[in-house]
């Protein structure tokens, strides 16, 4: 995992695949003694048949059990899935969603990241997202959602288009007609953010610059300097830090490459006169010097 961001994704989807191949029962094959062999060769190759008859049954179950109900991403990775209603779902870095579609509703847990659902329309079965102790309901529409928090209810959702609605967990998985009794319904454009259980703010940002990672870009608009590195923290192994009073309180705009925090690091450094400092995957940009010893 080291070596390579991505192997963190693939040892999380393997730890999955060991989990659920626990359910698959075991049909182990007699073993043959070398003295028996020649006298046994039909009985062997039908033994053989037999085996060869519960592996397929085997793999059968491990692909139904393995089917998309687990998707994740790395530190590095993005992820475009078409589901079997029709669906897409594009996770950003670091994300992880379970997919629990039945007949009646169609269910995604988000447990962390930055996922966009396009979610094919089907009035008779709700699209569902579930985020912390809220959820997100659509029947037909275009929208995403942040956690930004797995442990705890702090994330946030924006309407690309179409129709949406936030409410406790607890409320029935159906598309209400209007907001009250703690239901949100969002137009598009705006987006809701919850900071805890009480705390909420609705705003209207810029679709562009919410979505820009889907085109490996991050866009600032007069965005503090601290905000704007722990954005780039959420992407791959190398850390911005921001040191220093005068350094924090500055604000960025501009497009940046999500893949290159130093390069970010450079243009701040030349804009404002700022030091750079890199020790392992760590960049600190300061407006002092620091002892690095």
């Amino acid at each position: 995992m080291a070596e390579d961001t991505r192997h963190a994704a693939a040892f999380e989807r393997a730890t999955d695949a060991w989990q659920y191949s626990g359910n698959i029962p075991r049909h182990p094959l007699q073993r043959v003694s070398e003295s028996a062999r020649g006298r046994k060769r039909m009985r062997t190759a039908g033994a053989a048949l037999a085996g060869m008859a519960a592996l397929c049954a085997a793999l059968a179950c491990t692909i139904y059990f393995l089917r998309d109900d687990t998707l994740t991403t790395g530190p590095s990775e993005q992820r475009i899935v078409d589901l079997t209603d029709g669906s897409q779902v594009t996770l950003n870095a670091s994300s992880r969603v379970v997919v629990q579609f039945d007949e009646g509703v169609r269910k995604i847990i988000l447990k962390r990241g930055e996922v966009l659902f396009d979610v094919a329309k089907d009035r008779s079965r709700p699209f569902v997202v579930i985020a912390g102790d809220r959820k997100v309901i659509a029947v037909g529409t275009s929208f995403e959602v942040l956690r930004e928090e797995p442990a705890g209810s702090t994330f946030a959702v924006t309407l690309v288009e179409g129709h949406v609605a936030i409410e406790p967990i607890s409320s029935p998985d159906a598309l209400p007609n209007a907001s009250g009794n703690g239901v949100t319904l969002l137009k598009p454009g705006e987006r809701l953010r919850f900071v805890g259980t009480t705390n909420e703010s609705l705003d209207s940002p810029s679709i562009e610059r919410i979505t820009a990672w889907r085109h490996g870009q991050l866009i600032f608009d007069n965005t503090s300097l601290d905000e704007a590195a722990a954005e780039f923290n959420r992407y791959g192994t190398r850390k911005l830090a921001i040191h220093g009073i005068a350094a924090q309180s500055l604000r960025v705009g501009g497009v940046f490459k999500i893949s290159d925090p130093y390069s970010f690091a450079q243009s701040m450094a030349g804009t404002y006169h700022l030091q750079i400092i890199v020790q392992g995957k760590t960049i600190t940009v300061t407006d002092a010097r620091i002892d690095t010893k």
